[in-house]
């Protein structure tokens, strides 16, 4: 039977599981770049998240060749990239994410600056969240940066909302929460 107690720690589930387990959900997290994304009372001028995700690893393999068979061992950890969809809101100044790029690449007098990764590479921190607000899950995805900035197609027949998807590098990622 299961049991629908709303508590601190979200929906809890009974008979043969942990009775303070409960379901993470798809919709209560939130996904924050400094001076890029995040939520609105947080920061100032950032964009709200629409979609994200949690990352993914593959591992690379070894091959090592014996006599009569071949046998595989686990070598470096690849990290995949993220998508993150952002509403692509109207606010003060400009839009955060075109601000990040320009860090690296400023199109107007198209100037790259390649000794900029101190400052384009950013720590982004995705945080899952139960039914009451508290933090079940936090992701620290290291030296972040937007590969594929794509800042969205128009169309006069729609009344959809604008958003700006980011496709996300980053060195690695790690539960640190």
């Amino acid at each position: 039977m299961w049991s629908n107690m709303a508590c601190g720690s979200g929906m809890k589930m009974g008979i043969g599981w942990d009775t303070q387990a409960c379901w993470r959900k798809k919709n209560r997290w939130i996904m924050e770049i400094n001076q890029v994304s995040g939520s609105p009372g947080g920061q100032i001028n950032v964009l709200p998240p629409q979609k994200s995700a949690r990352p993914s690893l593959t591992f690379k393999e070894i091959e090592a060749q014996h006599l009569n068979e071949t046998i595989f061992y686990p070598s470096k950890p690849d990290w995949k990239p993220v998508s993150l969809v952002l509403y692509d809101v109207a606010s003060s100044g400009t839009n955060p994410v075109f601000s990040w790029v320009r860090i690296a690449y400023d199109p107007q007098p198209g100037t790259w600056n390649p000794s900029c990764s101190g400052n384009f590479k950013r720590t982004a921190t995705l945080k899952l969240y139960d039914g009451c607000g508290k933090t079940i899950e936090t992701w620290t995805f290291d030296n972040a940066w937007p590969q594929v900035a794509e800042f969205g197609d128009l169309e006069m027949s729609s009344s959809d909302v604008v958003v700006c998807e980011l496709t996300l590098r980053y060195d690695r990622a790690y539960l640190s929460g």
